[in-house]
């Protein structure tokens, strides 16, 4: 049946689908030459004072940094109730 389908489209002049990719290559004009050599004395800096590439911070600047990453983020299956709410979902 599938090859009988397949001489119908063929003889009406047409063809199936078939899975296929296209690359588009470009050049782009590269990086700023000021804003790069900026970005590379930054990161001598960075290295000058041993803080790449993971620093070892210390208790201060941890306590500093506590808290203020909203992880997991609200609206996430792992976000943790408010509390005072539960999660009521299984009432139903």
């Amino acid at each position: 049946m599938l090859l009988r389908v397949n001489d119908i489209v063929e003889l009406s002049g047409t063809g199936f689908a078939f899975p296929s990719q296209t690359n588009y290559i470009s050049k782009d004009s590269g990086l700023d030459l000021e804003r790069s050599r900026a970005a590379e004395a930054e990161v001598q800096l960075w290295r000058s004072k041993g803080l790449l590439p993971f620093p070892e911070l210390s208790t201060e600047q941890r306590d500093r940094l506590r808290d203020t990453l909203d992880f997991p983020p609200e609206g996430s299956p792992n976000f943790p109730p408010v509390s005072g709410q539960e999660n009521n979902s299984d009432e139903n």
